[in-house]
């Protein structure tokens, strides 16, 4: 038993045990704290370090306008973020941050990996710049002491921490695939059902072209069998398709004052070449183009002699407007330049901009017969002052005054003359010789409003030819005279026309010549001329072309055309020369001839060669027969007669009362019809390709190439770590089988690929400035398909789509020099624009060998009806191959796509255009057929659902050219800013 005692000295032993416990209990319940803080504060450095991480890795970037990737920024950035988090209950300093460092989140080929090889220390200064491309990786290292609350009583006084963290970009590779098809022109179709797509109001509105205004000027958009809107087109003012066509060409000045030497290659710089057809810039105000409103010139000063070298320039295109109606304008003050069509009473108005009514004074003359005051009934010409006197019968009647003097004589003051003294008879030469004002009398040209240019069309053509020494040589036109009067340079008249600019069918001159006597004359030069049905104003046979004396003409006068022609790195003619004789001259002049030659039969609407330029689809369409110019050729044979004894027995220059099909844009050469010549494969003509150049504001070929221009630039700024290629897609095209740029950073060279040939793509992406193509051959023969990026084709969307697979798949089979370098491991995404629904479908052969899976063996594509499964079922198919998980070998057989388990492809389709557009074509058929194609591409893509009928509104870009220039831009940043673009891997 214990004693009292004894438990007294066990209490007393215990209590220094008790105590040392207690001590040991403190100090752990210290520790515990102490290391408790610890954790909070190294958590709170790591937060801060990432989003310090983050932070300065979003703002580095690849804009062109910024320093060194925007490097010092990132710092700044980095640093104040880490300056906002707080630790513990204080925020971090300056000086708690011990480095920033900067580095390249690369691919290694070998390893096929992405990493930073090597970090630069960047916290003090950021001049550091990467060895190539951009930097691509931050990472931030913080530093802290965190001070002890209890084991301060142990003499530990704080405890170290700190966090590091790496953020990088993602690797994405990229795939655009843009349609360059024939519809993406549709918005710049130049005629449509025969008549005009061109809204612009300044047209001709003199003679027979005032009774024909509808066929000339748009004033509605156009409609295909299946509600697809044909919109008006840009040619010459801005729509809502895009800026005018017509500005966007140009010409080199080098051979200005020799049109016929060659002006190549090119010598000017591109700052120094001058607008081809918008020859000067008149100043403009208001328009509308949304509305299809023209803006308003000031023509002050126009002079139509300019050529566009002048220190001002003020002509000759566009013309002023009051070229429409060939009078004179006073505010401003300007002169009609050319010859004016005659009233029907004989007169020239200069005031009047009244035409094609009933009246004689304002309405123009359909025949000579009525232009000189005669009449005809039946076979027989009648005068008299009753109008009623027979004077001979039709096949030979002539007026001798008229046959003189020409447009030279003062047809009012004869007819006149011929009432108070002659009965209304024709007169002897010479017994009549009023003539017109100096500045009235004939030239051999009329010109139009705008950019019509000019034509030598005039009917009654102008009788007079010959008179001076030897035979009449329309290739050695007299230029000493400003006006040039129509005289070769021996003397002799040129001013018909049909003499002038045609022979017969055996290439030699008419035979049936004003002057001369000649009982067994043939038929007139119009029965083989001209068209006695409908149609084309001129005949399908009987008569050739005089192409030299139509070159001279050109190069005389109002120079209405620029000596030589470019756009977008494509040259169409390097001189205008002095015949079409391909034998002679270098090897550009063969072609400028060649070019030549078929110009002037599309501008005369012949058949000439193989070629066919008849179709109602050129030119604004057919002749036009409106009343009070009811046609009528007549073929019977021009008989020699004389009405008084002191004639001679000839035979009439024409038949008088001939009345051809008037043309509509047909023989006026200037800027629409070369532009229609140019587009001319677009209505189904000789020539197998588009030949605009890919800078030509064509639409809407043009507003997606000026969208995507800006989208690169944006990816380029904000998106440092994508790679990006580009394809493009159009019907039996080779151009477009393989990539126009591989997956890589070259934004210049994806800028260029938008507008430029592909051919030239490497020199002018290396700096060439000089460069260019002709888009044909010595056989008039296209170069062009697909080389140009422009709108031509049929629609077959699988052919881009496999292309860009190839682009994605990083096949070892692929030439990385046309493929680039796609990167294993980088996630994909595919952008796919269109803006119709496919009619066609290109053949290929899926190679499937592990990750080195690609397409290959395209042949020709296969056409089947618009919207049928056969023609869209191919291009869902290649998305759903993109959508295969990407082999992890290159073992045989394995079906690779290009998916990863942690990043499947994406594939966003963009539904662009006037097809779907409800406002512009609320009755187009294959609207629903479109969308419901686009769903199911992206329903394979992983961008949409498997039952949806659409895509989302944001991937449907339509509006006015400026609108759908914006909207693809903020479509394009959604989709590049979706998911994460800058990670934590550290």
């Amino acid at each position: 038993m214990m004693t009292r005692s004894s438990r007294r000295r066990r209490r007393g032993s215990m209590l220094p045990l008790m105590a040392v416990s207690v001590i040991s209990l403190f100090a752990f319940v210290a520790l515990a704290v102490d290391l408790g803080m610890l954790a909070v504060s190294r958590t709170q450095c790591q937060n801060a370090a990432d989003a310090a991480a983050l932070t300065a890795c979003r703002t580095l970037n690849n804009n062109p306008g910024s320093t060194n990737n925007n490097l010092a920024p990132a710092v700044t950035n980095a640093k104040t973020t880490v300056t906002s988090n707080v630790n513990l209950s204080a925020k971090f300093t300056t000086a708690q941050f011990q480095k920033i460092e900067v580095g390249q989140y690369l691919y290694n080929t070998t390893s096929q990996t992405f990493g930073v090889s090597t970090w630069n220390d960047v916290t003090s200064s950021q001049t550091v710049t990467p060895p190539s491309g951009s930097w691509t990786a931050i990472r931030t290292t913080l530093s802290s002491t965190q001070p002890t609350y209890f084991m301060n009583v142990l003499g530990v006084t704080s405890m170290p921490t700190g966090a590091q963290a790496v953020a990088v970009y993602k690797p994405r590779d990229v795939a655009f695939v843009l349609d360059m098809t024939g519809s993406m022109a549709y918005a710049s179709t130049f005629n449509y059902n025969n008549v005009s797509l061109n809204p612009d109001p300044m047209v001709p509105s003199f003679g027979h072209y005032g009774l024909v205004t509808s066929n000339l000027v748009a004033t509605a958009n156009q409609y295909d069998s299946n509600g697809q809107v044909i919109s008006r087109n840009n040619f010459t003012m801005a729509t809502p398709g895009g800026p005018p066509i017509v500005r966007t060409f140009v010409w080199d000045p080098a051979n200005a004052t020799a049109p016929s030497t060659s002006a190549y290659p090119v010598t000017s710089t591109t700052s120094s070449l001058l607008n081809a057809f918008h020859r000067w810039s008149p100043p403009e105000s208001g328009g509308d183009s949304t509305n299809y409103v023209p803006t308003t010139y000031d023509f002050t000063g126009y002079n139509a002699y300019h050529i566009g070298t002048e220190a001002t320039p003020k002509g000759p295109t566009p013309a002023p407007y009051s070229f429409q109606t060939m009078t004179d304008s006073t505010s401003p003050a300007i002169t009609y330049v050319g010859d004016r069509y005659r009233r029907a009473d004989g007169s020239i108005n200069k005031t009047d901009t009244t035409w094609a009514t009933g009246a004689s004074s304002t309405k123009a003359a359909a025949t000579a017969i009525e232009l000189l005051g005669y009449n005809v009934s039946g076979s027989n010409v009648r005068g008299g002052t009753s109008g009623t006197t027979t004077i001979t019968t039709v096949d030979k009647f002539r007026d001798t005054v008229w046959e003189t003097n020409g447009y030279d004589l003062d047809v009012k003051a004869y007819r006149t003359w011929k009432t108070n003294s002659n009965s209304e008879k024709p007169g002897d030469p010479g017994s009549f010789s009023t003539q017109v004002a100096a500045a009235d009398k004939f030239q051999g040209f009329s010109m139009g409003p705008g950019y019509w240019g000019k034509t030598f069309f005039m009917w009654p053509p102008d009788p007079r030819w010959g008179g001076g020494t030897g035979t009449p040589d329309p290739t050695s036109p007299n230029t000493a005279s400003n006006p040039v009067i129509p005289k070769d340079t021996n003397g002799n008249w040129l001013c018909d026309w049909r003499r002038r600019f045609f022979l017969n069918s055996s290439g030699t001159s008419w035979t049936v010549t004003p002057g001369v006597s000649s009982a067994t004359a043939t038929a007139g030069v119009d029965a083989s001329l001209f068209n006695t049905g409908s149609g084309q104003a001129l005949a399908g046979s009987g008569y050739t072309i005089n192409y030299a004396a139509v070159l001279k003409w050109l190069k005389t006068g109002p120079q209405v055309l620029p000596p030589n022609l470019r756009a977008g790195r494509i040259l169409y003619y390097s001189s205008i020369p002095d015949d079409v004789n391909t034998g002679t001259g270098t090897a550009q002049q063969v072609l400028d001839k060649v070019f030549w030659r078929k110009y002037i039969d599309f501008v005369f609407g012949t058949k000439v060669d193989t070629n066919n330029y008849t179709s109602a689809g050129y030119l604004y369409g057919v002749g036009d027969s409106p009343a009070g110019f009811s046609q009528s050729v007549y073929a019977s044979n021009l008989n020699p007669w004389a009405l008084n004894l002191n004639w001679t027995s000839v035979t009439p220059y024409m038949n008088y009362a001939d009345s051809p099909l008037r043309p509509r844009l047909h023989f006026w050469f200037g800027p629409l019809s070369l532009m229609n010549f140019l587009q001319d494969s677009t209505q189904g003509g000789p020539q197998s390709s588009n030949w605009m150049a890919g800078t030509v504001s064509e639409a809407q070929c043009w507003q997606l190439k000026a969208g995507m221009n800006s989208v690169i630039a944006d990816v380029q700024a904000n998106h440092p770590n994508d790679f990006m290629g580009m394809t493009m897609f159009a019907s039996n095209s080779t151009n477009y089988q393989v990539p126009r740029v591989g997956t890589s950073q070259n934004y210049t060279a994806l800028q260029n690929a938008l507008f430029y040939p592909k051919s030239l793509l490497s020199g002018i992406n290396s700096g060439n400035v000089t460069t260019e193509e002709r888009p044909y051959n010595t056989s008039f023969s296209s170069v062009a398909e697909g080389e140009i990026p422009n709108a031509n084709g049929g629609t077959n969307p699988n052919s881009g789509l496999a292309v860009a697979f190839n682009l994605l798949c990083g096949s070892a089979s692929l030439p990385a020099a046309t493929y680039g370098a796609p990167r294993r491991g980088a996630s994909k995404l595919v952008i796919f624009e269109t803006d119709g629904v496919p009619n066609a479908y290109a053949n290929y052969t899926l190679t499937k060998a592990g990750y080195n899976t690609y397409y290959s063996n395209f042949t020709s594509d296969t056409g089947t009806s618009t919207g049928a499964q056969a023609c869209t079922q191919p291009a869902i198919d290649v998305v759903t191959q993109m959508n295969q998980q990407l082999a992890s070998t290159s073992s045989s057989g394995t079906n690779s796509g290009l998916s990863l388990p942690n990043a499947p492809v994406r594939v966003y389709p963009i539904a662009f255009g006037d097809l779907f557009d409800p406002v512009a074509a609320p009755n187009a058929t294959f609207r629903p057929t479109a969308l419901q194609f686009l769903a199911n591409i992206a329903a394979a893509g992983n961008t949409g659902s498997s039952t949806a009928t659409t895509i989302n509104s944001n991937q449907i870009i339509t509006g006015p050219y400026e609108t759908r220039i914006s909207l693809l831009k903020t479509c394009m940043q959604n989709i590049f800013q979706s998911g994460l673009s800058v990670t934590l891997i550290q």
